[in-house]
């Protein structure tokens, strides 16, 4: 590639070089007395080539406008547009350059020292120590923005995390308290079952204890009456005893 822009650079270079003919009322010079009309300037000639096309011949891979723009600013001459672009180039190299070292101390020293021993005089030496100072303080702020940029970006993905848990907290917290409220229905409705229990085993206790009364005192009451019906048995007894003594009288034994 480089090969082929060299060429294309030297062929238009010959063809700036050669040497235009002259119009033709100067090849040849009459005897004849010119007449007033023969005294009046020739039109200007036009170029047979556009210089912008070979200026995109030059620099194949560059923007047209930006070759436009450089060829306008050199007074629309082409040798100067080309060396203006090739300054353009270099620099861009050199801004590309400093960007990528800006943190790199002794790189960034070499490139000075290197410029400063490229400067013509005092004036571009101080030119040029200017503007590579501005573009490694450009690539410095624009590395913090950067940084920057990405901190804020991470920032922003933690939080958008942070609120992603905390929205999973507070929903697991909704069910929780969901969970806990049913689980204290279900207490205060087992403590009300437990309330009713409890009074029914008591109504139960009573209960128990008031049929274990009455046993017991059936128990004596049935103790008594059997009691009352053995001495009735015996009065009865000794009452038939007495009534009927002969009858029931046993045969003397001598």
């Amino acid at each position: 590639m480089a090969a082929i822009v060299e060429t294309r650079k030297r062929c238009a270079a010959a063809f700036l070089d050669e040497p235009s003919p002259a119009p033709p009322h100067l090849c040849k010079r009459g005897r004849v007395t010119p007449c007033p009309g023969s005294m009046a300037p020739a039109p200007p000639t036009s170029l047979a080539f556009d210089p912008l096309d070979a200026l995109r011949l030059i620099f194949p891979n560059a923007d047209l406008r930006g070759l436009e723009a450089c060829f306008t600013a050199s007074g629309r001459d082409l040798h100067a547009a080309v060396q203006a672009y090739h300054t353009h180039l270099a620099k861009d190299e050199l801004a590309s350059r400093l960007a990528h070292a800006a943190d790199d101390d002794e790189c960034c020293a070499g490139l000075l020292l290197e410029q400063m021993a490229a400067a013509t005089n005092v004036a571009d030496a101080k030119n040029r120590s200017t503007w590579m100072l501005g573009v490694i303080r450009n690539a410095g702020t624009e590395r913090a923005v950067r940084e920057a940029a990405t901190e804020l970006a991470r920032l922003r993905e933690e939080n958008a995390a942070l609120r992603e848990q905390a929205e999973r907290g507070a929903t697991e917290g909704a069910t929780l308290r969901e969970e806990n409220a049913a689980l204290a229905q279900r207490a205060a409705a087992a403590e009300r079952d437990g309330s009713v229990l409890k009074r029914g085993v008591m109504v139960q206790q009573r209960r128990y204890e008031e049929t274990e009364r009455a046993a017991a005192a059936m128990k004596k009451k049935v103790a008594e009456l059997e009691m009352a019906n053995y001495a009735l048995g015996l009065q009865l007894r000794d009452a038939e005893a007495s009534r009927f003594p002969a009858a029931y009288r046993g045969p003397d034994v001598f």
